[in-house]
């Protein structure tokens, strides 16, 4: 058997630590905003709104009154309903200012006013509930429910930020005159412990898992796995750095499996605090590290670093993704679906359905590289991990920012490389960085989750140095926040927690 260097966190172990989508504090949030409400019609279909009173959408956000009784509601007068109606076919948006998440039993629960309870059969005012991240994807986790109702979230929506309620009442059952369903509040049981990032864009949060493999090494049976710089998983989480320029350390390797054997391979399962949705085109950008490799002139065959990529909501069950075919090895021995060469693009598409839609949380990369192949010297330890990058909230064609660095100082005087640590930080962070070729003056800034920067520095460094700048950040509120580094024609961002 081969010898494999493992190093494994228990999935929901890693999850707690990193605050991956699972709920922290039994603690009840209500909604603070109403982010969008469309009315619906009245029975008949004449009447385009909801009788005046019950259409103040401020009615439907903060605690839930969680009564049917007739406040002795007064037509046109607001104040005297304790709900919002949505009409036939109306829908409403609300919005939290924290995440609610996933825990035991009940995580929402929707409340509607139908005066003196009525029982369900001979008054069916109904709903359809979503749950969104961002605003703009939405998962289905409630169908045809009457009045009130207690939703669970699914493993693809293990936490949100926005409840849509769509009216799926039926008009038959109703007179000419009523106006659907009638949303009281909305009340979720869970503080989330994520920490939303907002833009269009996200990267993975935590590793759940990753076994090295080994490096090519002479003979059939080596068993030395990658150096101790390339085995540090945590370099394929956060912001890729794309950089294939010789020497940066900024990715993690996974090394080779025996040729000829069924042994599993260098892996690494990468996790997406946000839910990614399947859209047009690709969905996941990979970038893999290959010194001074320069992607429109060098082919996978002179250099065929192979990995195959698999998707899943739960971490359990797993589906082989769509690659990018551009670029996908056509070597029938390399190739196969769910497979590219360095670089590329993976689209989500073949992930089963849930909730009407096709989603993922997480992704396992297998090394697949040919370890016999004579373009790999000894030294050689397979795919290498740089990063990932999801496209959750738009529907713009994806490219990917290619750069040339087989010679950085000569054809990118203005790149350079940054870091930070401690991290997770405390009372301060340094930031370390490898100057770019030109003396240049750099920029650093501290951002919080709503895009605010909260913190701001600067230093003036030379060409070719490492230098290394504290900032004091103990005052800062605890939490998730980007580092954002910025030369005269470059930046780098890299998320940084603070205790």
């Amino acid at each position: 058997m081969k010898t494999l260097t493992k190093m494994r966190m228990p999935l929901l172990a890693t999850a707690a630590v990193l605050g991956f989508g699972l709920s922290m504090n039994a603690q009840p949030i209500y909604p603070t905003t109403v982010v969008d409400y469309y009315v619906g019609l009245t029975q008949d279909g004449l009447s385009n709104g909801v009788p005046p009173g019950r259409g103040d959408s401020n009615n439907s956000i903060g605690t839930p009154q969680d009564s049917d009784t007739d406040m002795g509601e007064i037509p046109g007068n607001s104040a005297t309903v304790n709900f919002t109606s949505l009409g036939f076919e109306g829908y409403l948006v609300l919005g939290f200012d924290q995440p609610f998440g996933d825990g035991e039993g009940a995580d929402l629960t929707i409340y509607e006013t139908s005066y003196g309870t009525p029982d369900c059969g001979p008054w069916p005012e109904m709903a359809d509930v979503y749950v969104s991240q961002d605003g703009c994807n939405w998962v289905k986790v409630a169908e045809n429910q009457c009045q009130n109702f207690d939703v669970e979230l699914p493993d693809n929506m293990p936490w949100g930020l926005f409840v849509k309620i769509v009216d799926v009442s039926p008009r038959a059952a109703f007179s000419s005159v009523a106006d659907g369903y009638d949303v009281d509040g909305v009340k979720a049981y869970y503080l989330s412990s994520v920490t939303p990032t907002g833009g269009p864009d996200v990267y993975p949060v935590a590793y759940s898992d990753y076994i090295v493999g080994n490096t090519k090494g002479p003979g059939a049976n080596n068993s030395n796995t990658p150096a101790a710089a390339r085995k540090i998983p945590g370099k394929a989480i956060g912001s890729p750095s794309t950089s294939d320029a010789s020497g940066a350390m900024v990715f993690v390797s996974l090394g080779f499996d025996k040729p000829a054997t069924v042994d599993v391979e260098g892996r690494i399962t990468l996790m997406f605090d946000y839910t990614i949705f399947d859209q047009a085109g690709s969905d996941i950008t990979v970038y893999e590290t290959t010194w001074g490799d320069k992607f429109s002139s060098t082919d996978c065959a002179k250099y065929p670093e192979v990995a195959e990529f698999e998707g899943s909501n739960d971490g359990i069950t797993w589906t082989l993704l769509n690659a990018d075919p551009t670029n996908e090895p056509a070597e029938a021995y390399k190739g196969g679906p769910g497979r590219l060469c360095r670089d590329g693009f993976l689209d989500i598409s073949s992930m089963p359905e849930l909730g009407g839609v096709r989603t993922l949380r997480y992704v396992r990369i297998s090394d697949k590289s040919i370890r016999s192949s004579s373009r790999f010297p000894n030294s050689a330890d397979g795919y290498d991990v740089d990063g990932l990058v999801a496209h959750i909230c738009s529907d713009e064609p994806r490219m990917m920012n290619y750069i040339d660095q087989t010679n950085v100082p000569d054809e990118d005087p203005g790149m350079f490389f940054a870091d930070v640590f401690p991290n997770p930080a405390s009372d301060y962070i340094t930031v370390s960085i490898e100057t770019a070729s030109t003396e240049q003056a750099y920029r650093i800034q501290i951002i919080d989750v709503t895009g605010r920067v909260v913190m701001t520095s600067s230093l003036n460094a030379g060409a070719n140095a490492f230098v290394n700048h504290a900032m004091l950040v103990s005052e800062l509120p605890s939490g998730v926040y980007m580092v954002s580094v910025e030369g005269n024609d470059y930046k780098t961002l890299q998320k940084m927690v603070k205790r």
